[in-house]
């Protein structure tokens, strides 16, 4: 165990209360949106950390200032995510490790006829299955997927051989074998192009065999960030950004049909960039991708009000890439966002205690 440096701080211009946490001379940061920082109890948080020159898993009891590495030779800043008290991570394979014992155990093994396994973990809510990519030796790509539970029985999924690189995959929360996925390069800029072939996500729904696009945004806009309601919230949440200037910009969401399309927040200014749902789908909060001086918003669905609360003024810096994103995400009780901010130089994680006003 050492210890990590964990400061109290208020927020200069709304004065709320911040924890600050941080190695020195390193870079700290928070999980992505659409993963899950803290435990289920909320005792631990897990973050990783590039202090010893490689980019490790970190976790540590909330209300202490102890650290203990939970990985070896990891190397990346993403592709891990809480699970109850499990953090699941995709390295070579995809394996699990209890946050106070660090057993570790593997969910899902390399086939020797794969290359690698890789993206998500993306994890049902519902009932707990796990599904990441994998690429054969023909180069073909394909999800596998299993119960973390009981990940001796696994089934793999193979996508059309026309898909050559793949990013962002979710599961949607209660419905067992339903994934969205973005396929790369990214055509939705493309005017041109036939309705279908500019989807930001498409879908799989494994159980029926259907392979199609999901996600699509009108010409002259473009979908990013999206990600799933959580529980019975069966909708799909996304920016819908005006190209080429990304403002103005509302967060919208669809069913899981595709329709019911709805408009929850607008900007005609500020270039809203991460979002995440709280785990009682009533608030949003979102980031800004304005360079050095970006706010916070949390929006209540319910009234369709919102409020700032607070500036992590991250420096936004192609340079810097996603070490400096906010990333903003909520703990599953909804009493903690955790988020990211590099505006002291080095990146730290920052966790907001929440009282919900809205």
């Amino acid at each position: 165990m050492e210890k990590i440096n964990k400061k109290i701080i208020r927020d200069e211009k709304t004065n709320r209360e911040l924890w600050e946490i941080g190695f020195d001379d390193c870079d700290c940061v928070a999980p992505y949106v659409y993963f899950q920082a803290f435990s289920q109890d909320e005792k631990y948080i897990v973050f990783a950390s590039n202090k010893t020159g490689v980019s490790e898993l970190y976790g540590m009891e909330l209300e202490g200032n102890e650290v203990v590495k939970i990985t070896e030779n990891f190397g990346k800043i993403y592709n891990y995510t809480f699970c109850d008290r499990e953090i699941i991570l995709v390295d070579e394979e995809v394996v699990s490790i209890d946050i106070e014992t660090l057993r570790k155990r593997i969910v899902i093994k390399k086939k020797k006829e794969w290359i690698n396994i890789f993206g998500g973990p993306a994890i049902s809510e519902k009932n707990k299955n796990i599904a990441c990519f994998y690429r054969d030796r023909e180069g073909n790509i394909g999800i596998v997927y299993t119960s973390i539970k009981n990940p001796e029985i696994y089934k793999t999924y193979k996508l059309p051989e026309s898909v050559k690189d793949v990013s962002h995959l979710i599961a949607c929360p209660s419905e067992e074998l339903i994934f969205t996925f973005n396929i790369l390069p990214d055509k939705q800029n493309d005017f041109q192009l036939p309705h279908s072939e500019r989807a930001r996500a498409w879908m799989i729904n494994i159980d029926k065999e259907e392979f199609k696009p999901f996600l699509i945004m009108p010409v002259g806009f473009r979908a990013t960030h999206e990600y799933w309601g959580h529980r019975d919230n069966l909708r799909l949440y996304f920016h819908k950004k005006t190209v080429p200037s990304f403002t103005p910009v509302c967060i919208c969401s669809i069913n899981i049909s595709g329709s019911d399309y709805k408009e929850h927040f607008y900007s005609e200014n500020r270039k809203l960039g991460h979002s995440s749902i709280s785990y009682d789908n009533k608030f949003i909060v979102s980031d800004v991708q304005e360079v050095d001086e970006n706010e916070l918003y949390l929006i209540n669905l319910e009234t369709g009000k919102f409020e700032i609360l607070c500036w992590p003024n991250s420096s936004c810096s192609e340079a810097k890439g996603q070490l400096s994103h906010v990333h903003p995400s909520f703990s599953p009780s909804n009493k903690y966002i955790i988020f990211s901010s590099d505006k002291k130089g080095k990146t730290s994680v920052y966790i907001m205690p929440l009282s919900f006003s809205l």
